[in-house]
């Protein structure tokens, strides 16, 4: 007889706990070929001048893929990592592995809907179905109190009426065994991988400060927050503690590639006591969760209406390539948003209230392209979410509003509120951060 295998296709859900379709093909299937591809026209220069995956990016992804490679052999399977175009990679291992059938998680904006779109046209010929799933939101869209069509227009309407309604669905087990890889599938190894794409050297050099990508890092993490050993609410108000768990994006770098599930973090959150010692604690980050949803909701609602804002145009003009650049430099001349923008640079995370700052800068003082802005923040960001970061732009530019209002941010004003004492610009414009940078 012969053995139904399948395909696969892991894109942000890096993880093996709350993984649906992970769990259905472990039930399902005879062989099982995980894959993850590098695609190369993620790593080239693009127009703007810099790729659409950065160097901070990059080594967290290859940390994270390392560690799921880990995980799936402790399960008797293994990872294929391959260098190509997606609808190149999935289409050749389906027709040479004979797979029944290829699984993927569903994107919904930028070039990966095209991707989704030729990798089905090259699968058509072979008889062989793509089967979308959805994996990374805290709330099932098919258990929404109301259609997609009729999503609210604001967020606070929307966490409202999810509040009131059933609670998300529990987190799933990972699968103790996993089907048979296939025999005879190889691949190059994560460090030919990147020396094939001229990473090697950049890749790691100066983020020996950056969070550590995976899975089992996520959990600990989460863990390490739930039972409140270095969680308070003092330090959510930059009090005393461990000051990286006062983010408000402490899970976020783990929730943008999938290495960490949201109802994963609500049910510890949520039912572990953390609400009785530290209610808004817990309300913020359930919070912060329902906005990512509703960011994806509202670009699925939206479709093709949101399509054009994918992709930003070409630098033609020379002046406003000029300016572009002192702003990603963090070289404007305004020392709270330059603050801001070399924390971005250097450690590839930035706050909400800081990536408002940055963005209302370039578009209300520079008077710049708001897609440039948000093809930096995509390069850079660690938690770079597209649906949450095309939300952020069109809600500065006043073009969607989703929660905060459309005005522009007064750097002097918000300095004097926010930095009276001028710490954070010196830490991030002084001496000593250039000091720091250059020795990591």
């Amino acid at each position: 007889m012969k053995k139904r295998c399948a395909i696969l296709w892991l894109r942000n859900d890096l993880r093996l706990h709350d993984h649906e379709a992970l769990n259905l093909l472990a039930e399902t299937m005879d062989q099982l070929l995980p894959v993850y591809c590098f695609d190369p026209r993620d790593f080239e220069i693009q127009p703007l001048g810099f790729p659409r995956i950065g160097a901070l990016r990059a080594r967290f992804l290859v940390e994270t893929l390392e560690d799921l490679r880990a995980a799936l052999r402790a399960r008797g399977s293994d990872l294929h990592v391959a260098l190509g175009a997606p609808e190149v990679v999935i289409a050749r291992l389906a027709r040479d592995c004979g797979a029944a059938v290829v699984f993927a998680e569903r994107q919904m904006l930028g070039p990966a809907v095209e991707i989704e779109r030729r990798l089905v046209a090259t699968l058509e010929p072979l008889g062989v179905p793509l089967r979308s799933y959805w994996v990374n939101t805290l709330t099932h869209p098919n258990d929404l109190p109301f259609p997609i069509a009729n999503l609210p227009e604001r967020f606070d309407q929307f966490h409202l009426a999810v509040e009131r309604a059933a609670e998300p669905r529990l987190p799933l087990s990972p699968p103790h065994r996993l089907p048979a890889f296939p025999a005879g599938v190889s691949g190059d190894s994560l460090p030919t991988l990147l020396q094939a794409m001229g990473l090697s050297a950049t890749v790691f050099a100066n983020v020996s400060h950056a969070p550590r990508g995976g899975e089992s890092t996520a959990l600990a993490r989460l863990e390490d927050y739930v039972q409140g050993r270095r969680a308070s609410l003092a330090t959510r108000r930059g009090g005393a503690g461990d000051p990286d768990l006062a983010r408000s994006d402490t899970f976020g770098p783990w929730l943008a590639c999938g290495a960490l599930s949201p109802r994963q973090i609500y049910q510890y959150v949520k039912y572990s006591g953390l609400e009785a010692w530290a209610d808004e604690l817990a309300t913020g980050l359930i919070d912060e969760l329902l906005y990512r949803d509703y960011c994806r909701l509202r670009v699925l609602k939206r479709g093709v209406q949101v399509a054009r804002f994918a992709e930003p145009g070409g630098e033609n003009d020379a002046v406003a390539g000029e300016r572009f650049a002192c702003w990603q430099q963090g070289a404007t001349g305004e020392p709270f948003v330059d603050a801001h923008l070399r924390e971005l640079a250097w450690s590839g995370r930035l706050d909400g209230f800081g990536r408002r700052l940055v963005a209302s800068y370039l578009c209300h003082d520079l008077h710049l392209d708001w897609r440039w802005g948000a093809a930096w923040f995509a390069a850079q960001l660690l938690d770079d979410d597209p649906c949450v970061n095309l939300a952020l732009w069109l809600e500065v530019t006043g073009l969607w509003h989703i929660a905060e209002p459309a005005i522009r941010l007064d750097p002097v004003a918000e300095a004097a509120r926010r930095d009276p004492q001028g710490r954070y610009r010196h830490y991030w414009l002084g001496d000593e951060a250039r000091a720091l940078r250059h020795a990591g």
